[in-house]
């Protein structure tokens, strides 16, 4: 029973897979009988006949009959190939050799890939040709239309291009007989040879009428424009020679020659109608003469500056060697009361020393101005020199006054400091008195010891004559450091008592219930009145957790309850 179970399950799945790959296959058959219908129905006829409407000589015969013959064998051979091999296929599926079935729809496949390239080359061909023929018709008419006007141009303005105009109307001929030349191709159906010549035709038809728009133009900048513009330069470098400018430096005379000849070989390239090489020429030249307009008017601004500061510019130098004796007797008498270092008080010093430099540099540019034998524009930035020396000067002169100005404000300000430092110490010492301590530890009363010596150092520094600021500064500085010091473990040392003395009034609480904790606290009290307050805590504290582990934050809770109600009736 078994043997026959295990065979009708065999059956049935080797009937399931018989019927899939069937179905595959004939799947795989439709798909590619589908794929030849469409190839077959490709509209080839259709874009052949428009070829037909075209001149069927030449190129355009040898092509049609090409595509035509192509086609032909598509339909008669390639096609009915595929179908002997589709029927081939559908009867090796009802043999079930589905193998071999598979392996002819591959080599269908394959052939159907080939016989679509094959179709697809010739529309894409069919598809140029026609594609030409209907751009070559409108283009064709647009160039023609172009190269008429730009005749129409050189005639109404012949005079505009001088004699670059006979070389342009040889140009236009060329294009004209390379247009006709097109004509002749499209006429004998060579439409893509016709093509690629319109094309090139268009190229320099666009180079001819760049030249047509340029030309004019630069021939008036290189005939007109540049030239009257290089005379008036010349004109102006003449006329300010004769008013006493020193020019040969700018060496305009040589520069302008060039330029001349520049513009002589634009004419040249004008008349070969060679526009790029006049453009970049005729740039140069623009960038030159603005160079030149340039220098001069340099010359003519630095000699309007030269008159009109070299004068001032002596008095200048008195005003700040008169400015700066005064700070060196002002220095004198500083020194006697404030102690000055030795770059401190050298300032004065050696800035009249610059002066004097400064000095001898403005005579010799004042000699120099005089013998009216060097340019201006050179006089000018040696005269901008010295008044940038000058600026600088003076910036130190005032930033020296400024500094013996703050020498007496900050003895005042260190005074106010020292005697503000000095209420401050007696505010810590009511405050400590006011506290009721037992006692002052050791530690405190060194402290407070050096915080008033520091107070005495300072009034003592302050006091010298000459007096010396930086010492003062740090003293009074090291002063407010100790006094800060002493301020905070003031608050330290108040709250470390009181706290001391709640925490022995709490422990005593215990000592009814707990015997064993008296000795502690005892030891406490007496640390507390040898002014030991850290030892009374930490022996109180020990005590009270060694009886009662929670009793040190009940207690705490109390100190904090007690503090905020002292803190809110002070603020009352």
């Amino acid at each position: 029973m078994k043997f026959v179970i295990g065979a009708v399950i065999v059956a049935l799945v080797l009937l399931i897979y018989i019927i899939i790959t069937r179905k595959k296959n004939a799947t795989e058959i439709d798909r590619l009988d589908m794929k030849k219908t469409e190839l077959l129905h490709r509209p080839v006829n259709e874009e052949l006949t428009k070829v037909k409407r075209l001149n069927m000589t030449g190129q355009t015969e040898e092509l049609f009959d090409r595509w035509r013959a192509e086609w032909d064998e598509v339909v008669t051979v390639d096609i009915p190939a595929i179908d002997e091999k589709l029927f081939e296929s559908e009867g090796k599926i009802d043999q079930f050799r589905f193998g071999t079935a598979k392996k002819t729809n591959a080599d269908i496949a394959g052939h159907l890939d080939q016989i679509e390239k094959k179709v697809d080359g010739i529309l894409t061909e069919l598809d140029q040709l026609v594609g030409s023929e209907e751009k070559n018709r409108a283009e064709g008419e647009d160039m023609h239309a172009r190269q008429r006007d730009a005749r129409k141009r050189l005639l109404a303005h012949r005079h505009t291009f001088g004699k670059a105009a006979a070389v342009l109307e040889v140009q236009l001929d060329v294009s004209t007989g390379r247009f006709e030349k097109f004509a002749d191709l499209t006429e004998d159906g060579n439409y893509l040879e016709a093509r690629e010549l319109l094309m090139e035709i268009q190229v320099e038809m666009d180079k001819i009428q760049h030249k047509m728009e340029r030309i004019p133009v630069l021939m008036t900048e290189v005939n007109h424009i540049l030239p009257a513009q290089l005379a008036e330069i010349e004109n102006g470098y003449k006329e300010m020679k004769q008013d006493g400018y020193l020019l040969d430096h700018l060496q305009i005379e040589k520069e302008a020659n060039v330029l001349k000849e520049d513009l002589s070989r634009c004419r040249d390239f004008l008349v070969k109608t060679e526009v790029e090489e006049t453009e970049l020429i005729v740039s140069d030249a623009k960038d030159s003469i603005e160079f030149f307009y340039d220098l001069l008017e340099k010359e003519v601004i630095a000699r309007h500056n030269v008159m009109k500061d070299e004068g001032q510019i002596g008095l200048i130098i008195d005003e700040i060697r008169g400015y700066n004796g005064d700070l060196i007797e002002e220095t004198d008498v500083v020194k006697q009361s404030y102690q000055l270092d030795e770059e401190e008080s050298s300032v004065p010093r050696y800035l009249e020393e610059e002066i004097y430099h400064l000095e001898k540099q403005y005579e010799i540019l004042h000699g120099r101005i005089a013998e009216e034998k060097t340019a201006y524009s050179f006089l000018y930035d040696e005269l901008k020199d010295i008044q940038a020396r000058i600026k600088e000067m003076k910036k130190e002169q005032e930033g020296f006054t400024a500094f013996l100005q703050t020498l007496r404000k900050d003895e005042v300000e260190a005074g106010e400091e020292l005697q503000s430092l000095r209420l401050h110490v007696q505010q810590i010492t009511r405050k400590v008195k006011q506290s009721n301590l037992p006692g002052l530890p050791d530690y405190y009363r060194d402290m407070a010891e050096e915080a008033h010596h520091r107070l005495k150092e300072t009034n003592t520094y302050l006091n010298e004559k000459p007096l010396n600021m930086k010492a003062v500064r740090e003293k009074l500085d090291a002063a407010k450091s100790a006094i800060n010091h002493l301020t905070n473990k003031t608050d330290e040392l108040i709250e470390q008592v009181e706290l001391s003395e709640r925490m022995i009034q709490f422990g005593n609480r215990y000592r009814g219930t707990h015997p064993s904790i008296g000795s502690k606290l005892n030891e406490a009290e007496i640390a507390f009145r040898h002014a030991d307050y850290g030892k009374a805590l930490e022996l109180c504290a020990t005590a009270i957790d060694k009886v009662d582990s929670r009793g040190l934050k009940r207690f705490d809770a109390q100190y904090t309850e007690e503090r905020k109600k002292k803190e809110t009736a002070v603020s009352k």
